[in-house]
């Protein structure tokens, strides 16, 4: 049964400016300095100009105009076109206002735009690899819903969300995807609820041919409608054809050695054994067991993944969904899939749009007993 499709007027979830939000842009890394130009005229306040580079100085800034310098002690940038940030020798676009302040000796930015205009970032940067249009409908209502439930996320810090993938990817508007953009369009203020209130849509690259109920991989989340389900048939899953649907990582025992003792057993005790202790029903590894002769140590593969991430690179271990063994002087992780694999399967949903599902049938198929609404935001 799809989803039903009700319309509300009312308008929920934004704080204070309607339908504005607010980015935290390389919050994690922030810049020292940062060029800001304009399509047109760049305005702050009385001043007009084309271009300043501004830069940080303990509670100040110093804006270098192309015919002076100023010290301020907060920026607002606004312009009738597109303006542009470059910093760390990259270069982005964006709409919308920038807003800098000092911040511990570097440069506290944020992007202030239309929440529509956001998502069709966000939908380009988080499914670029995509083809199938009611994919990109679906993506488009999913992140437009978890943008509303994370919009406090990042309050303390004074903006809605960032721009990395804690939240979600936003790249301001580069590379905007004609697909991305037109399911913005049409799907504009959709969003699934749950009792009423912006459902957890969580969602992954590829599943692997299951995904898995929140409460196995997050234990603190209890919401019912993101329970796993089979990505299609038990041999032909979704998402099968997607790349990196299987994968394979080999590290070397002396460097997986030398990260045991550093990050798990932090001494210097050899590595003797390796194994997956536990598994949630849908088969991801849920606790590893490193051994060192009588002594053991068991984690979760969820702070295994973020500190083997760190060690290791992004890609070395793709998904909880693998096997561990030793071969000769290596230590092989054998998986399927790609992301923690709650919520909705990105290749899988890709995959039923090429079969002719529409985006409601899609949603329906990996979120349980949620309403598709449209909200005026």
């Amino acid at each position: 049964m799809k989803i039903a499709l009700i319309f509300a007027l009312s308008l929920f979830y934004l704080p204070s400016e309607c339908g504005e939000i607010k980015i935290g842009i390389s919050y994690s890394n922030p810049p020292a300095k940062a060029e800001i130009s304009c399509e047109t005229k760049c305005v702050s306040g009385k001043n007009k100009f084309s271009r300043v580079i501004i830069s940080a100085r303990g509670q100040e800034l110093i804006a270098e105009y192309p015919d002076r310098t100023e010290k301020l002690k907060k920026a607002l940038i606004e312009s009738e076109g597109k303006l542009r940030i470059s910093y760390f020798k990259k270069s982005r676009t964006y709409y919308g206002k920038i807003y800098i302040e000092p911040y511990k000796n570097s440069l506290k930015i944020i992007n202030i735009c239309d929440l529509e205009k956001y998502l069709e970032s966000v939908v380009s940067a988080e499914i670029r690899d995509l083809k199938n249009y009611e994919a990109y409908k679906a993506q488009a209502v999913i992140a437009r819903t978890y943008t509303l439930v994370n919009i406090d996320r990042h309050k303390k810090s004074g903006f809605h969300i960032c721009d990395n993938t804690h939240c979600q990817l936003y790249n301001g508007y580069e590379n905007i995807s004609p697909k991305a953009a037109q399911a913005v369009k049409e799907t504009e203020g959709e969003i699934l609820e749950y009792r009423g209130r912006p459902a957890w849509t969580f969602y992954h690259s590829i599943c692997g041919g299951v995904t898995d109920s929140v409460w196995e991989i997050w234990p603190y989340e209890k919401k019912p409608y993101l329970r796993s389900v089979k990505d299609g048939p038990p041999v032909r899953p979704y998402c099968r054809n997607a790349p990196g649907f299987l994968w394979r990582t080999k590290i070397k025992f002396s460097k997986f050695e030398k990260f045991s003792q550093e990050k798990i057993f932090k001494a210097k005790l050899p590595l003797t054994g390796l194994s997956v202790s536990a598994r949630t029903q849908a088969g991801r590894a849920k606790t590893l067991k490193f051994v060192s002769g009588k002594y053991e140590k068991t984690i979760s593969v969820i702070d295994f993944y973020h500190i083997a991430g760190r060690y290791f690179g992004w890609e070395a271990i793709r998904s909880a969904m693998f096997d561990v063994s030793f071969e000769k002087f290596y230590v092989v992780f054998k998986g399927k899939g790609h992301g923690h694999g709650v919520g909705l399967c990105q290749h899988g949903a890709d995959a039923m749009a090429e079969l002719g599902y529409d985006y409601n049938q899609i949603l329906e198929h990996y979120y349980k007993d949620l309403k598709l609404v449209r909200r005026k935001l």
